[in-house]
């Protein structure tokens, strides 16, 4: 038998960057997570990180082509934090839990809101206290401030309406935490073009079908 008999043949799999991808993001979803550390893909990934950072360059850029956040964001302002906090809240008409802290309600998981203030309580606090002093009265030198306001209510002024509201429709009562996808708005009671001004006393938490009806009801009565 000739040498040519013993030939090598390689038989280790090929994998592509699509399998990776996939795989990636499939450990993502499986944690509900909006990133993935390395060491939680080790834990639950079928592919070696080390062939994954062969394949990408790094660890980051490999997430980054699968469609997620880079593991650590400590670029991340504060503002950028409390305002998706504020969002998911309204969303769901409730304090958010962690577990909340995910696509689609959310843009950052709860991991940079915990380690930047200690945990994820302490973090509600923290927004809590940023709301509530961002919506205290400021004096502008020269400029006297405007009786009624501003025609639309701030983000933040919406967020304390609703909260005053318990999150719920002022006219039916409804919830989204008790009706999935339910829409809440934050509606003036005495309209602006009636000389109402933009203020919590003159501001009322409704759903959108409320707010609607509400705004039929204000033409037919104006014909």
């Amino acid at each position: 038998m000739g040498s040519s008999a013993f030939t090598f043949e390689d038989t280790k799999p090929v994998i592509s960057d699509d399998e990776l991808l996939a795989d990636l993001r499939a450990v993502a979803t499986n944690l509900g997570a909006l990133t993935l550390p390395q060491q939680k893909y080790r834990a639950l990934g079928r592919y070696s990180t080390t062939a994954i950072k062969r394949h990408f360059g790094t660890w980051n850029a490999a997430v980054a082509a699968a469609g997620l956040g880079e593991a650590s964001r400590r670029d991340i302002s504060s503002t950028d934090l409390f305002d998706n906090l504020r969002d998911v809240w309204m969303k769901l008409g409730r304090q958010p839990r962690k577990r909340d802290m995910v696509k689609p309600f959310s843009r950052h998981t709860h991991h940079p809101y915990s380690e930047r203030h200690g945990g994820w309580v302490n973090a509600i606090r923290a927004f809590l206290v940023f709301v509530e002093q961002a919506e205290q009265p400021r004096s502008s030198v020269g400029k006297p401030p405007l009786a009624r306001g501003s025609r639309d209510p701030s983000l933040r002024l919406r967020f304390l309406v609703m909260r005053r509201d318990s999150f719920k429709c002022r006219h039916c009562g409804k919830s989204p935490a008790m009706h999935l996808g339910l829409e809440l708005h934050v509606d003036h009671v005495i309209a602006w073009s009636k000389g109402g001004v933009t203020a919590a006393a003159n501001l009322q938490t409704l759903c959108s079908n409320c707010n609607l009806g509400k705004s039929d009801l204000d033409q037919h009565d104006a014909g």
